[in-house]
């Protein structure tokens, strides 16, 4: 990553602000310039308010001083997240393989949760496919242990559901409320935080746990209201109707998860309009 100071000039200097527009009411114009040529450090909260000068992010900032690229973690869920969409369990076997390769070499816990949890979408593509009790109770003790989840927890979480049991996945989720409240604020955590009480709907409406999911629709409700997002919004749907199935008002929750399939339908996501369909059919035989 190139030293701060020269990235923060650039962006400056790119933005056709003088160091007087930027110092002004946070910190001397000589001091500022000691900064840019990397030879003073800055405090984190001045950092911040000069950013915000600037009109830019954190995580924009961050991502020019990395050339451009993302972080490791980042290219990482990247990679796991395009393998699984596609499919590819030969891919996933092989990037667990380097998160395991790395953790031997470093120890540091962050990889072999990875590994972990890449053994859990290979469990979601590959029925037959054992993980081990001691890796799955090395995941929880980590989750438990966290009091306060950020966006990495999530998705740990997020994409280990199907290792864990039914009423792990509840306490979790009900848990996930709780401690990812500081930073749901900020859009990706909270969209990853609706989607993941979306699939925990489903396993407690196929699991039977009916008052459960009525708690993680009525809070998904709550958390889609005023936002833009369709997709969410047209999934709970289906699951509205799924609920109203197993609560004996079937041909009321037929109609709600035919209305959200025919949105999947004329919003042009035909192929997930298609799975849905499928699910239906499969959930009335059974």
């Amino acid at each position: 990553m190139n030293k701060i100071g020269h990235v923060f000039r650039t962006i400056r200097l790119a933005k056709n602000l003088s160091l007087k527009d930027i110092a002004q009411g946070n910190i001397s114009v000589s001091f500022l310039s000691k900064f840019e040529r990397d030879e003073s450090d800055i405090s984190l909260s001045k950092f911040y308010s000069l950013l915000n000068k600037m009109n830019i992010t954190l995580e924009e900032f961050r991502f020019i001083a990395n050339d451009y690229k993302l972080m490791e973690h980042e290219v990482m869920l990247d990679n796991v997240r395009s393998a699984y969409e596609s499919n590819n369990i030969i891919l996933l076997e092989t990037l667990k393989k380097k998160e395991l390769a790395k953790y031997s070499e470093t120890k540091r816990n962050t990889y072999k949760l990875n590994s972990i949890m890449i053994s859990a979408l290979i469990c979601d593509l590959r029925n037959q496919y054992d993980i081990s009790a001691e890796d799955k109770t090395y995941l929880s003790d980590y989750l438990l242990s966290v009091e306060t989840w950020g966006y990495y927890e999530n998705i740990l979480f997020g994409n280990s559901l199907s290792i864990l049991t039914l009423d792990s996945v509840i306490l979790f989720s009900k848990e996930i409320l709780k401690r990812s409240k500081l930073y749901m604020n900020l859009n990706v955590n909270r969209d990853e935080v609706v989607g993941i009480l979306l699939n925990a709907t489903v396993f407690c409406i196929e699991g039977n746990r009916m008052s459960e999911s009525l708690y993680f629709i009525k809070i998904v409700d709550e958390m889609l209201e005023n936002k833009v997002l369709y997709f969410e919004k047209t999934k709970l749907l289906f699951l509205k109707g799924l609920y109203d199935i197993k609560t004996q008002k079937k041909e009321k929750g037929i109609e709600k998860c035919k209305s959200a399939i025919q949105i999947m339908h004329d919003l042009g996501s035909i192929l997930l309009a298609v799975n849905h369909e499928e699910y239906l059919e499969k959930f009335l035989e059974n």
